[in-house]
């Protein structure tokens, strides 16, 4: 269909195409579609990029239609705006020239298309996906063209662009471009992560622009300005200290690219407390504590599905793409692929076990999403609904909703914390990318304030009223001493009479019966430490019999992965005999003649 555009005469369509394509303008009217006058001194960069959108129109829409109105006219009009406004590139183009495009359009062809922003779009798209190499030069990257792994794409949440047209000051685009490019091409965060790093780094940008600041000149008045408008804002802590730890990495990576100098970044001195939100749950462990307490009464879907999230913390959008070969055994182990991202976990065994079992009963194929709702994917919505249908079944939490938020995935923190496990581990195991996040998880006293009380005990220590208040409160540790002996004794004996009569030992339950708190049966060493080995004793023999299931299952469905992929060569080994018969027996004919 296409020659090689003669990018300096003018051409007739009907002539410079050939066969359907050419015959397809045969009734075509509008001599603003059929000549294009190629010789105009426009860019040599624009005429291709023209040619190349003249003859994808050409080739991939059939209806005339639909091609003259909604691709050729408003092809033909950038075609005519670039003459008059010297636009070189239309990867280039920016916000202010889009709109005298537009205003161009309506006046000179009336409404030929709906949108003509949309069009803009499609050839922007159309030519960055075109393009031999990937041009970070552009104003809009399309997601689709910069080679992301398929395990980045986050699928309850598509990203199909990044656009930087709303950043005007060259410095200021230039800057957060070549951030987000570091963040597409070296880190192996996922794209929504990257959108949210994408937004929050435009609002930073567009508050300096607005008060006519490049990011080059940054300095710290220029960001106590925006920390203090920042602050009067009406957001959460939450939301508010993510904004300056995104800002914070933004400024930190120009640092060291050296795109900015060294400044005294007030940032560190801005962060809020957090505390509870109108979307967190008060005794939210309680009530955790609760809905475990109630799973056997629950369907099995559900119950694994609360169980996944309450071991693991993974988010309720990554619980609805969990396929069944995302768990497996290896290294004496068993592993679950978080979805839309790199990282794959070390669950219990008995999960895993669980997990087998109901994929088992349900047939699910190894490949197949293992949570359906009705046959379909689960939306949060749908999740929520049928958790809370359960409850009221069951007659709890009918007025709280456990899973809302991340108040749960706070609760798998403190957990693991609690258990010994430290914060940089943990904050690898729940994908985190800072120990600050796991820290707030957890609950961690500031630092800054326990700092400040010791400097005040310490000043007390050293006074006569001081010495005074330190015998007072030597009386009252010598007090606190006898009452912890006494608990600890109490516990112990709880936790030993309930193990020689084969219960398990739930917490909740030896809190109930002894009147301490749960959380002293987790923080008193000596306490957890009977505790954990009482369990050992009691779990031993069911563990090492669900690992030897575990193993086994684990193999059946390996073996399956295995037998999908000889069936698939398979047939391709017959699809591939049966083309070379019918070559072989065109070939005889050939021969004959």
């Amino acid at each position: 269909m296409k020659k090689k555009l003669p990018l300096e005469q003018e051409i007739y369509l009907p002539e410079y195409l050939s066969g359907t394509a050419s015959r397809s303008f045969e009734k075509e009217v509008d001599q603003r579609i059929l000549y294009w006058d190629f010789s105009k001194a426009l860019d040599e960069k624009f005429k291709m990029q023209i040619e190349l959108l003249l003859n994808e129109i050409v080739k991939s829409i059939k209806s005339r239609e639909e091609r003259r109105n909604r691709y050729l006219l408003p092809l033909k009009c950038l075609f005519c705006y670039a003459e008059k406004s010297g636009l070189k590139d239309i990867m280039k183009m920016e916000k202010a020239q889009e709109q005298e495009y537009s205003l161009m359009l309506k006046q000179e062809y009336g409404n030929p298309c709906s949108s003509p922003k949309k069009f803009i779009l499609f050839c922007r798209k159309l030519l960055f996906l075109e393009s031999k190499n990937i041009n970070w030069e552009a104003n809009v990257w399309f997601t689709e063209g910069l080679n992301i792994s398929s395990e980045r794409y986050s699928r309850s949440n598509a990203v199909e662009s990044f656009s930087f047209l709303d950043i005007h000051f060259y410095e200021n685009r230039q800057g957060l471009q070549r951030y987000l490019k570091y963040l597409l091409t070296v880190t192996s965060l996922n794209l929504g992560t990257i959108r949210i790093h994408h937004t929050y780094i435009k609002e930073f940008l567009r508050f300096l622009e607005d008060c006519g600041k490049v990011i080059t000149d940054i300095d710290r008045n220029s960001m106590e300005e925006y920390l203090k408008s920042l602050s009067m804002r009406r957001i959460t802590a939450q939301s508010y200290n993510n904004k300056l730890q995104v800002i914070s990495t933004f400024l930190q990576y120009l640092q060291v690219t050296d795109y900015i100098g060294e400044f005294s970044n007030p940032i560190p001195l801005y962060y809020k407390k957090s505390y509870l939100g109108v979307n967190e749950i008060d005794n939210l462990d309680q009530k955790l504590d609760l809905l475990i307490a109630h799973l056997g009464e629950f369907p099995e879907k559900l119950r694994i599905m609360s169980l996944i999230l309450l071991t693991t913390g993974i988010k309720k959008g990554q619980l609805f793409l969990l396929r069944n070969a995302d768990f497996y055994y290896k290294d004496e182990n068993s592993w679950m692929k978080v979805p839309d991202t790199t990282r794959s976990i070390p669950i219990p065994d008995v999960l895993h076990w669980l997990v087998l079992r109901f994929s088992d009963r349900n047939h699910i194929p190894v490949e197949n999403l293992l949570f359906l709702n009705n046959d379909k994917r689960f939306t949060a919505e749908g999740f929520q609904n049928a958790i809370m249908r359960q409850c009221r079944k069951a007659g709890i939490l009918t007025d709280v909703y456990v899973f809302k938020g991340n108040g749960y995935q706070k609760e798998v923190c403190k957990a693991f914390y609690r258990s010994g496990t430290s914060i940089q581990v943990i904050r690898d195991y729940m994908g985190y990318q800072t120990d600050e996040i796991v820290k707030e998880n957890i609950g961690l006293p500031d630092e800054e304030l326990v700092k400040k009380s010791m400097e005040f005990y310490a000043k007390m220590e050293s006074s006569l009223g001081g010495n005074l208040l330190m015998a007072k409160y030597d009386k009252m540790n010598e007090a606190n001493r006898q009452e912890s002996r006494r608990k600890i004794e109490l516990a112990v004996e709880e936790i030993r009479r309930a193990a020689s009569e084969g219960k398990d030992l739930s917490v909740s339950e030896l809190s109930q019966n002894t009147g301490l708190s749960r959380g002293f049966f987790y923080k008193n060493e000596e306490v957890k430490s009977v505790l954990e080995e009482e369990r050992e004793k009691i779990d031993q023999g069911k563990l090492a019999q669900i690992k030897r299931e575990v193993r086994e299952k684990s193999m059946e469905k390996q073996v399956e992965i295995y037998q999908n992929e000889i069936k698939k060569l398979l047939e391709e080994n017959e699809r591939l005999k049966r083309e070379n018969i019918m070559l072989t027996r065109k070939l005889e004919r050939l021969t004959m003649k």
